[in-house]
């Protein structure tokens, strides 16, 4: 299959190594001294069980085109949900004049990508998806550094039997890269389910510039974890979405005994780069809003770091 790696940053050159690897097609997009040294040198990827050094095919976003796009299974999006609706113009203004449109998959942090995407693509041809069990990140321009046994959720916004043929195919091309991959008929059950995770773990993270084994293993700072994840799967509720007790328990188990990462948010602030506090942090608070509910948890941790950090950020 032909893929377009959109967001060349960790999770996205993981995903584009482990197809090339497998033998398909991959163009990446990315940006900066990123895209120069892709362009020039490839990319480097190591992990634990794996690893990459070669040539790649990269590119700019504004020099994606319609010819090249008509070619394209999918898109996978792997960049920052912060970007998602200037990307999702983007795309728009470039696949006006094409007959077909690829399929477009999210692997983005946040439940609001799909939703956006859907404003601009045909709901048949979005598709909703998590990666969990990874970290990834840029270590330099060009090299990627990657631990855990990732794994991969997807399911359509609108199902058909078209695309549910494209799901089928997706996944055991994915499981053929040694990642699992499951499709499933409720994707926004999934991406609320992660967003419990990321909500428990990343702010806090970014704020301490702990990682989550110090963070998990520290008694009192893992009952605020237990707070922050409690509060999402109550803003969950405005989507019709609906967890248990023992949803929750069980993925601040899940967290608790995973190996221990930087979260994304954290490797952002090291880097001094835009984070997703309104795609975490902030989504939480205003859905327990709706439902005349607070967030203290969640509120102090997004207070917090925003004060600390994009506040003294934009004084420089």
């Amino acid at each position: 299959m032909n893929f377009i790696i959109l967001g060349a940053g960790g999770v996205g050159s993981f995903y584009g190594a482990r197809l090339i690897f497998s033998g398909h097609n991959v163009t990446f997009v990315a940006r900066g001294e990123h895209l120069r040294t892709l362009q020039q040198n490839g990319l480097k990827l190591l992990h634990p069980k794996f690893s990459f050094d070669k040539k790649v095919k990269a590119l700019a976003l504004n020099n994606l085109s319609s010819k090249l796009l008509h070619d394209i299974d999918a898109v996978i999006i792997t960049t920052k949900s912060t970007s998602t609706l200037s990307i999702a113009k983007e795309l728009l203004e470039i696949l006006k004049s094409s007959e077909s449109i690829p399929y477009i998959i999210s692997l983005q942090n946040g439940v609001e990508n799909e939703k956006i995407l859907c404003e601009f693509f045909d709901r048949k041809s979005v598709i909703g998806g998590l990666t969990r069990k990874i970290g990834a990140h840029i270590i330099e321009p060009g090299v990627i550094e990657v631990t855990g046994n990732v794994e991969t959720i997807i399911g359509a916004i609108e199902k058909d039997e078209k695309n549910r043929a494209f799901l089928d195919k997706f996944t055991e091309i994915i499981q053929e890269c040694d990642i699992k991959c499951e499709v499933v008929d409720d994707i926004n059950f999934e991406l609320w389910k992660k967003l419990i995770i990321n909500n428990g773990v990343n702010a806090i993270c970014a704020l301490l510039r702990i990682k989550t084994g110090e963070l998990m293993s520290h008694e009192k700072l893992s009952k605020i974890v237990f707070g922050l994840m409690n509060e999402t799967a109550i803003a969950a509720k405005v989507d019709k979405v609906f967890f248990s007790s023992d949803d929750v328990s069980q993925m601040y188990e899940l967290i608790k005994n995973f190996d221990s990462i930087k979260p994304s948010m954290l490797v952002d602030v090291e880097h001094n780069r835009e984070i997703e506090l309104d795609e975490i942090c902030n989504i939480v608070i205003e859905n327990c809003q709706l439902q005349d509910i607070d967030a203290p948890y969640t509120r102090t941790i997004s207070t917090l770091l925003e004060f600390t950090y994009i506040e003294n950020k934009n004084k420089v």
